[in-house]
């Protein structure tokens, strides 16, 4: 029963949003709350509600059928109103106590609880990692979670969720993982796009088995042409608005001729550079201090799938053989 901008904001996995009150009318009843006084606020609200309550019913007709659980911001006055409205007109329903901010408190706190062995795929850009995740069970998607690419490019075509979303999404995807079991997930720095991840997360990533998988640079460049398909006028000016940011660590001659090649959609050409000058010495630089438990390559992705799959059995197999012994 929040605002829009509440709601935006951050709310729970799959909720839908049918705000009582705008951010305005929110704003007005909050001051008078303050001011004034509580039955003040109550009255100001129903004012707002009361020419609105006919389209409120009717957008919530389709649900009568469905069990609704209500929340608002703190478990408050907004939520507990349309409780009893809606159990008047025959709906079956409950209020969340404690509110969003009570389902925050909630996520923090699963954040902070242990999570599964993880198996770490890493590997140069484009070698599939995403492409691999998709075809395994037990995987964590934490760039599919966050809306973003973990790249400079890594917003084209997405919308990059907030922190609050993210670490929502994350809580739901952590309790479908059996404890037993290792977790398939990708190599990434604290960052991904506008969101951090959690601590705990992060140092089991740290901690985790590292594989590394590598591909032909021709796989590379065909994998990501075809992942970020730019053909439209938006994604092309946001290409060569990054391009620009990069001459500094490129130089002006390798970023003009970028453009060029962008301004000609030879969009093979840049991929090629961006890989070999850009991102492969980084990321060679950043792996240095790595340890791999296996290599495997990537060019047929499902030969590359039956060997992870086979990888974690064997990981299995050993930790059971250990807690025999």
């Amino acid at each position: 029963m929040r605002t829009a901008e509440e709601f935006e904001k951050g709310s729970i996995p799959t909720a839908q949003n049918f705000p009582i009150f705008d951010h305005l009318e929110r704003s007005e009843i909050g001051k008078i709350y303050k001011n004034i006084g509580q039955n003040e606020a109550v009255n100001k609200g129903f004012e707002f509600f009361e020419s609105k309550l006919k389209q409120f019913l009717f957008l919530l007709s389709s649900k009568k059928c469905k069990r609704l659980v209500v929340y608002c911001a703190r478990g408050g006055m907004r939520s507990s109103a349309v409780v009893r409205l809606l159990q008047s007109n025959g709906f079956s329903v409950s209020q969340m106590q404690g509110g969003y901010k009570g389902y925050r408190r909630f996520v923090l706190k699963k954040l902070k609880e242990k999570v599964p062995k993880l198996i770490v795929l890493h590997g140069k850009t484009g070698v599939g990692k995403t492409l691999l995740l998709r075809k395994l069970s037990n995987n964590l998607d934490l760039e599919g979670l966050a809306e973003h690419r973990s790249s400079l490019f890594g917003a084209i075509h997405k919308t990059p969720s907030n922190q609050k979303n993210f670490e929502a999404q994350l809580v739901n995807k952590l309790k479908e993982f059996p404890a037993n079991i290792p977790i398939f997930i990708e190599g990434e720095s604290r960052k991904i796009g506008k969101v951090f991840i959690p601590e705990v997360l992060a140092n089991a990533m740290k901690n985790g088995i590292f594989v590394l998988l590598s591909a032909p640079i021709e796989v590379r460049i065909n994998r990501i042409l075809e992942e970020y398909q730019i053909c439209d006028l938006k994604s092309i000016q946001q290409i060569d608005s990054i391009l620009l940011s990069l001459s500094a660590s490129l130089g002006k001659i390798k970023v003009e001729k970028m453009r060029w090649w962008l301004k000609n959609r030879e969009m093979e050409k840049i991929v090629h550079m961006l890989l070999v000058d850009y991102y492969d010495p980084r990321y060679l630089n950043a792996m240095k201090k790595y340890k791999f438990s296996m290599e495997i390559s990537t060019e047929n992705l499902d030969y590359a799938v039956n060997m992870l799959r086979g990888f974690r059995n064997e990981i299995i197999e050993n930790n059971k053989s250990l807690q025999i012994q």
